[in-house]
């Protein structure tokens, strides 16, 4: 009878597709929190290839994007899944850069258009810093968490950026 059961099991995985997963519903090395799945990356991309190099991952009921944000919670544990895993780099073209890709954009660079994101949402909650955003030189579509220096640990905020500038991101999915 174990045999039984043992062989329908590998059969209904074998036919389906079915993945076990109940202990870890995130794929490899994400993490899990509120019911998504949240990964930092520290390759420095643009905005556009941020975006790519996420939705190259899945989960068993979604494709991943670069985070929305939609809570202060959800700010908070993806600024802190940055802090804690960023390595504070300086760019051989300009001063140091303390930031992280998050899916937040214009969808006409160059505008004044409300920012939007990536799962097409609007922004229900938003975390500008002071006087952001700001379009500085009107070509600031693409928006990434912002920390001044290393030690600055709480300020959580957002800034528009040119979406050409090199950054780490952090991407979102649902889990299995």
């Amino acid at each position: 009878m174990k045999l039984l059961l043992v062989s329908m099991a590998v059969l209904a995985v074998a036919v389906y597709g079915l993945e076990i997963n109940a202990c870890h519903p995130c794929p490899q090395f994400w993490h899990l929190f509120n019911g998504n799945c949240y990964r930092y990356f520290g390759e420095r991309v643009t905005w556009e290839a941020a975006r790519g190099r996420c939705r190259d991952h899945y989960s068993l009921n979604g494709r991943a994007d670069l985070v929305s944000i939609h809570t202060e919670q959800e700010n908070a544990f993806a600024y802190d899944l940055f802090r804690s895993s960023a390595s504070i780099t300086s760019e051989a073209a300009g001063p140091t850069f303390y930031g992280a890709w998050i899916g937040a954009y214009q969808t006409t660079s160059g505008s004044t258009a409300p920012f939007i994101w990536t799962d097409g949402s609007g922004l229900d909650f938003e975390q500008w810093l002071t006087g952001e955003p700001s379009n500085a030189g009107n070509n600031e579509g693409c928006v990434h968490l912002w920390r001044r220096n290393a030690g600055d640990d709480i300020l959580q905020g957002w800034n528009d950026n040119v979406c050409e500038r090199d950054a780490p991101f952090i991407c979102k999915v649902v889990p299995n």
